[in-house]
């Protein structure tokens, strides 16, 4: 059952991996597409250098832009710390199962190894009970 739990935990871990992977995928694409606006907000800025008003709102903008990337860049960031901390986990668990699986498997040639021994040991009292009823 442990080794069940274990499985399933693995299993919901590597579901995460995968899901914050992606997410850091979606993060990684937006951050390009921003910073792709805003290097297109600094053009348009540089541009239309000669009418004040319309530089004032395209800095606005710009700035805007700046700070969208920065908390995406800091969500990366955290996205990207969590995917290793649970890559840890995935390979804590991962040796936690193979001990599991060695622990079973010892187990398992411990029960063989003791059931013939627990057969032999009953064909022998078998033998002698037989022995003692032809007495």
């Amino acid at each position: 059952q442990a080794l069940k739990q274990t499985l399933a935990q693995q299993t919901e871990r590597e579901q995460e991996l995968i899901s914050l992977q992606n997410r850091v995928h979606l993060l990684e694409e937006e951050a390009d597409k921003r910073e792709a606006q805003l290097d297109e907000a600094k053009q348009i800025q540089k541009d239309n250098a000669a009418t004040l008003n319309h530089s004032d709102v395209v800095l606005k903008k710009a700035n805007t832009l700046e700070e969208k990337i920065e908390a995406l860049e800091l969500q990366l960031r955290e996205a990207t710390t969590t995917v290793h901390n649970l890559d840890l986990e995935n390979e804590s668990l991962q040796r936690k199962l193979a001990q599991k699986e060695k622990n079973l498997e010892d187990a398992e040639l411990k029960y063989e190894e003791l059931n013939e021994k627990y057969m032999g040991v009953k064909n022998e009292l078998e033998e002698t009970i037989r022995s003692l009823d032809d007495i």
